[in-house]
């Protein structure tokens, strides 16, 4: 068997907390096996919140690179992956903000309604958090896709839980206003 193999699994096989030690001694091969545990939920978390799925890898590659260089500076007050959702939350919030863009969620192109009464629902409600604006779509992201508790979402937005359970709120009202009037259409 390949020796880089080898290493991939035997890294793979590590608890987090040893890979993280490790990782943090230099050891390339321990965070690479960090980053492919958590690649698939910086993936999902940031395509909610960008326009492309493009850019949503560009994000958490250049999140992970980030998290590389400050590894030494996670003191382990929240989980690792608390602490990569932050760093890429607010990387697709800085590439939202400075492309001004607020509609995305990979919308699905104009056509004829889904024939499926379930995906013209669940397609319905996409459109909507698409149309939130991204203080307010962040945190219903990380809830309801997510199931993140309000303390995580703290966390990883950097807000007070307060905030999050505001911004939440006024979140679900704009979702509901928004697919009631769909409903009345």
């Amino acid at each position: 068997m390949n020796e880089a193999v080898e290493t991939r699994r035997a890294t793979d096989d590590q608890p987090e907390h040893a890979l993280l030690e490790r990782a943090r001694s230099g050891d390339t091969a321990a965070f690479a096996a960090l980053a492919r545990c958590h690649q698939a939920h910086l993936l999902r978390v940031t395509a909610r919140l960008v326009p492309t799925p493009e850019d949503a890898e560009d994000i958490v590659q250049d999140a992970l690179v980030a998290a590389w260089e400050q590894l030494g500076r996670f003191r382990g007050d929240s989980s690792l992956r608390t602490w990569l959702t932050r760093i890429a939350l607010h990387k697709a919030m800085k590439l939202m903000r400075r492309r001004g863009v607020e509609d995305t969620f990979a919308s699905t192109p104009p056509g004829p309604p889904a024939p499926d009464p379930e995906l013209a629902e669940v397609l319905a409600v996409r459109a909507a958090v698409a149309h939130l604006p991204l203080k307010l779509r962040a945190p219903v992201v990380l809830r309801f896709w997510e199931g993140m508790s309000g303390a995580e979402i703290a966390q990883v937005l950097g807000w007070r839980q307060g905030t999050v359970w505001t911004r939440l709120y006024h979140g679900i009202e704009l979702l509901r206003r928004d697919l009631t009037e769909e409903d009345e259409r």
